[in-house]
């Protein structure tokens, strides 16, 4: 995924993947560089650093999962999909998260196509999503995916019906599931791993 150059961006290319527990400080580092107003946008509230920390802690389990937007090596957007320990209400919550910088470049669609593509692999039939009544981005977004919103005073509800899984929606998680596994593998291996002539060298006086 191309991106032009904006203020505070940097140009290049992006990958879209599932985020792993291992990874879990990439997230945590994105969220803790949401904004005030993106920060209240995700949350629906005002949250401080240590709120956004405890929460990502929680994040990854039998309960969840997430896919991330990853550029020059940081995740700069990210969607959730929660509510997986309860699958025989065939039912999950989705939410979204994305940079200043990076928004108005499709990312959110990207992640919201992956979340739904696993939501079908998973049973989950109805998928929610609440956002403020302000956040016209998300519920444009929550309507080219045909979701049904029911506007409140405090809140914004969208309820989307994903269908059920398809040999093609299968194959195309196992696909993305299996790159992102192979990068976090190298990432792991570049970080840990020591040549061994580079260990005899390093202990010469």
């Amino acid at each position: 995924m191309a991106r032009s150059t904006k203020a505070g961006a940097t140009s290049g290319q992006g990958e879209i993947r599932r985020l792993w527990p291992a990874e879990r400080t990439l997230f945590i580092d994105h969220l803790l560089r949401l904004d005030v107003l993106t920060r209240r946008e995700r949350f629906g509230t005002a949250v401080n650093d240590d709120f956004l920390v405890n929460y990502a802690e929680t994040t990854f389990g039998v309960g969840g999962l997430v896919y991330a937007y990853i550029e020059d090596g940081k995740v700069r957007g990210a969607a959730e999909l929660r509510g997986l320990e309860d699958i025989i209400t065939q039912t999950g919550e989705a939410a979204f998260s994305v940079e200043k910088a990076w928004r108005r470049q499709g990312i959110g669609e990207a992640l919201f196509t992956r979340l739904i593509t696993a939501s079908r692999n998973r049973g989950i039939r109805t998928l929610y999503m609440t956002c403020l009544p302000e956040n016209g981005a998300m519920r444009r977004l929550a309507r080219k995916f045909e979701a049904e919103l029911i506007g409140g005073y405090n809140d914004v509800e969208g309820t989307i019906a994903t269908g059920g899984p398809t040999p093609f929606t299968v194959l195309d998680e196992a696909f993305d599931n299996a790159k992102g596994f192979a990068t976090l593998a190298l990432s792991l291996q570049r970080r840990f791993w020591r040549p061994a002539f580079f260990a005899r060298s390093s202990s010469r006086p």
